[in-house]
């Protein structure tokens, strides 16, 4: 039975403040730091015979934090990217409103119609599109039994989901993902099961590597 390990980047300055962040490199925080740290110290029996990462430095630095002592490389992915905010990144929402009045309420009523998009950003049928490649390569290169370790964000892991488990493209908006956040799916005979979402127990308690 084969494993698929998820996890979101760590803490930024701009997840603190609201920034939208998208395809721009911007590094952990210390918090963000300490929180991969966490992550590491709960991971650490968990053997992987992959570690990829997106290739933005929040996601790639988190990733290099839990492969810190392992023989292995982390391997990195630009399919595996937070969508693209076009014109948005570097802003707040409050920004967003003064520069485009009315398309963030517009966002809002689009719902579940995957094919909006910021002035100059990608769509979620972007992201799907390009995670489906990754996930493909990805299960190719996966031996029954074998642990993958996938460090991303918050919109690329969702869309990975989705890919897993045969989802609905729609149920891309239906998870919540918070920073070092792990998931965990596991491979059962050509089908794959969600053990967990959205777990974080590793930042409120030291010492977690008695649950994986």
């Amino acid at each position: 039975m084969g494993t698929w390990y998820l996890v979101r980047h760590g803490e930024t300055e701009w997840n603190r403040t609201g920034r939208m962040q998208g395809h721009l490199g911007v590094p952990l925080n210390a918090e963000g730091r300490r929180q991969a740290t966490r992550l590491a110290g709960r991971l650490r029996r968990v053997e992987f015979s992959a570690i990829y990462a997106s290739d933005l430095a929040r996601a790639a630095e988190t990733a290099q934090i839990i492969a810190d002592g392992r023989d292995l490389a982390v391997t990195p992915d630009s399919d595996l990217r937070e969508f693209s905010g076009g014109e948005w990144e570097g802003l707040t929402l409050e920004e967003i409103e003064r520069r485009y009045p009315g398309l963030l309420a517009e966002r809002i009523e689009a719902g579940g119609n995957m094919g909006w998009s910021a002035p100059g950003g990608e769509s979620a049928i972007d992201a799907l599109q390009r995670v489906r490649r990754f996930s493909t390569r990805a299960k190719a290169s996966l031996d029954a039994g074998e642990n993958i370790l996938v460090v991303a964000h918050g919109g690329t892991l969702r869309a990975l989901v989705v890919c897993l488990l045969d989802l609905a493209d729609t149920d891309f908006w239906k998870f919540q993902v918070d920073n070092t956040a792990l998931a965990i799916i596991s491979d059962h005979d050509g089908s794959r099961v969600l053990e967990s979402w959205n777990d974080t127990h590793h930042l409120a308690n030291a010492d977690s590597s008695d649950r994986v």
